[in-house]
């Protein structure tokens, strides 16, 4: 129980602004989790198919891409909290054409907007949300971020489940309007998110000499081509794979929205608390050797999904893969930060962004059309492949440079408490 505690207290005692940048991350993340939940879905309820699906969240990604290509110098130059700003203004105009309207041009500028949008965010937020705390202390911050995250994902897609379900049963709406209000609601969200970001203090200007460097290198591009490599390989995998979830439950198993959602709920809930321990393994066995054996076992149970004909089973084996697929994630963007000098962690943020969400936007749009085709089967094969390559190319790339072989890490001084 003590030790409970500790691993616990450990998340507490962070500063203010380290405190708002959490809540305006849930809210940014809730937006995002709504839509990621609810889009295929939707269009499918306004009688579009995957293909119309994978190229809008192929556009959504493009649009993403081409942002990163310059986000991550203009939040280093321009300051991290200004692209915050504008990721979450351009994020809640696309939200809003999702919200009130419905034809497929307005529904291709929402993608770019929101596409725009996360391009803008995560580069700055990674940036600023470091040097909100001490080094020691950054694999909690980032995976308290994290924690809130999924919780509040879990919360946002049960109720999600519902709205259609409540409107339709409450206010007499018919099918389409009822899932709209999910993305009115997605709005409200980012109108309070944007509010959350303005509260933010401005960011403090470091003397020569007071930053905490994170590397010895000047211009670690080499660093950067290390951690992208994997990421491309990841992106194109998911690509393929990952938005299509709620479709595949709905065609093998003919399950009901809520029911789906009560299934991206429950893993939410579960990565959340998996996260908290996450750091506490990360420090005794090392974030590579860490992040290797969650991504291993997660590709078995990946790989076993569409060869398991009970749906109890294909549930467990879902949760299992998601969780331990993303739970170190927190970990990997702290072990990031850590080595890459701190007046070029946005675009750090932005490189790695970029490899990810490249081969991921193709990979959306190849997986509509073989969604389309109903093979429930190939999409898996293909993705495994590709994981399997980012988690030897990770683990290779990565392993003699895990934080539990170098516990002569530097430690930076503090610029504050935090």
């Amino acid at each position: 129980m003590a030790r409970r505690r500790s691993s616990l207290g450990r998340f507490r005692g962070f500063s203010r602004d380290a405190r708002l940048m959490i809540i305006a991350g849930l809210v940014h993340f809730l937006g995002f989790a709504l839509n990621g939940f609810i889009l295929v879905l939707y269009l499918k309820e306004l009688g579009y198919s995957t293909v119309v699906f994978g190229t809008l969240a192929g556009i959504m990604e493009i649009a993403h891409v081409f942002v990163l290509l310059a986000s991550g110098f203009m939040a280093d130059k321009y300051g991290r909290k200004r692209m915050l700003v504008l990721s979450a203004v351009l994020g809640t105009l696309g939200i809003m054409l999702f919200a009130f309207f419905d034809t497929l041009l307005i529904f291709g500028l929402a993608s770019v907007l929101l596409g725009a949008s996360g391009g803008f965010w995560g580069p700055a937020f990674n940036a600023l949300l470091t040097v909100k705390t001490r080094v020691k202390r950054r694999k909690y911050l980032f995976s308290l971020n994290a924690i809130i995250g999924q919780l509040g994902a879990g919360m946002i897609t049960l109720i999600g489940g519902f709205v259609p379900l409540f409107f339709m049963t409450y206010f007499d709406f018919a099918s389409e309007p009822a899932y709209r209000m999910i993305y009115v609601l997605a709005f409200l969200l980012n109108i309070f998110g944007v509010l959350i970001i303005l509260r933010l203090r401005p960011e403090r200007k470091f003397k020569r000499g007071q930053e905490d460097a994170g590397s010895d290198e000047k211009k670690p591009w080499g660093l950067l081509f290390k951690f992208a490599l994997p990421a491309g390989f990841t992106g194109l995998g998911a690509g393929m794979l990952v938005p299509f979830f709620p479709h595949y439950f709905q065609e093998r198993f003919y399950l009901d929205l809520e029911i789906i959602g009560i299934i991206f709920a429950l893993l939410s809930f579960i990565m959340a608390l998996m996260i908290v321990y996450v750091p506490r393994i990360a420090e005794k066995r090392g974030t590579i050797l860490t992040t290797t054996a969650f991504h291993l076992v997660a590709l078995v149970a990946m790989i076993s999904i569409p060869f398991t004909p009970w749906l109890s089973i294909v549930v467990v084996l879902f949760i299992v893969r998601a969780a331990l697929m993303n739970v170190p994630g927190p970990i990997m963007t702290s072990f990031m930060m850590c080595r890459i000098p701190s007046c070029a962690r946005a675009t750090a943020n932005s490189t790695v962004q970029f490899a990810w969400m490249m081969p991921h936007a193709v990979g959306l749009i190849i997986g509509g059309f073989m969604w389309d085709t109903g093979d429930m089967v190939s999409p898996f094969l293909i993705a495994f492949v590709f994981y399997v390559i980012s988690v030897l190319l990770y683990a290779g790339l990565f392993y003699r440079m895990d934080d539990k072989k170098h516990k002569d890490l530097p430690h930076f001084p503090a610029m504050h408490r935090r």
